[in-house]
């Protein structure tokens, strides 16, 4: 279930779209304004905000400046201004998308459901190429896996009238995403490899690496050092170079029987199974 944090000053609108939302499945965190926004995403798993831009306190544009100081998290603004020059100082900042009130439920929902399909699209296609990033450590006439497609392309998408931009990737977002592979290519045979240690040479807190992390790939920490690692087990058995038990210590998993469970948990069947069908 998606989380979908409301922030606005008028409670009527915000329950509105409590109502609105939660009938099509989403579960709704409410906040009033910019400070209550930004001490909600400290404690909670926020997928994407609706963000009102003239609030007490913190208004929305600042909020969503401190917001993306730690999160690429989905923001739609909305306000009662129409004019263009606001529209563009909102998606300068750093928003994604902007809803000029009143709107329809309708309306609402098909923005909301847009984005997060899109955010959902990225993240895919973003995990699927990340080994493509850097492959210094692989033998330069290794193949690369042929499992890239994004396991989104066929789902198919709502007619709606509606296509907000598909978000992208910031430059500080990919620099960090850049960063981590980087870090996991030179740490890919260490099997003591901790979440901490990946903070530490980030220089970001726990919660940021967490938050960030996973809204740009959808992954926890842990799911996402198993998912690099098995991602280059597939390659390595492309090779046809080593055995199964050579390629679980490169990958950092010193347990043989586990590096084959995790494995097929991942791809749906084993490295054996992998390594028949791609012939070798």
């Amino acid at each position: 279930m998606f989380n979908i944090l409301v922030c606005d000053d008028d409670k009527e609108i915000v329950d509105a779209i409590d109502i609105y939302l939660s009938q099509e499945g989403y579960h709704i965190l409410k906040a009033y304004d910019g400070l209550q926004a930004i001490e909600i995403m400290k404690k909670e798993e926020v997928h994407l905000i609706l963000l009102d831009i003239m609030m007490p306190n913190l208004d929305g544009i600042r909020a969503t400046r401190k917001i993306r100081e730690t999160s690429s998290v989905p923001i739609i603004m909305l306000s009662a201004k129409s004019e263009d020059v606001d529209k563009i100082l909102g998606l300068n900042i750093g928003a994604d998308d902007y809803i000029t009130k009143p709107f329809s439920a309708t309306y609402l929902q098909a923005r909301v459901e847009n984005l997060l399909i899109q955010r959902k699209k990225l993240q895919s296609f973003y995990r699927d190429s990340l080994m493509h990033i850097n492959m210094a450590a692989v033998p330069e006439d290794l193949p690369i896996s042929a499992e890239g497609e994004s396991r989104e392309e066929n789902r198919t998408e709502p007619e709606q009238e509606v296509q907000p931009a598909v978000p992208d990737m910031s430059p500080n977002d990919r620099k960090f995403m850049d960063k981590l592979v980087e870090l996991m290519e030179q740490n890919m045979d260490n099997g003591e490899l901790v979440v901490d240690d990946l903070v530490r040479e980030l220089a970001v807190s726990r919660s940021v690496f967490f938050k960030k992390l996973k809204t740009l790939t959808g992954l926890a920490p842990i799911e996402f050092i198993k998912e690099i690692r098995i991602k280059r087990a597939t390659q390595l058995i492309e090779t046809g170079e080593f055995n199964m038990t050579q390629i679980s210590y490169m990958v950092g998993i010193n347990d043989p029987r586990y590096f084959s469970k995790c494995f097929k948990a991942q791809v749906g069947m084993t490295p054996t199974e992998y390594k028949e069908k791609v012939g070798r």
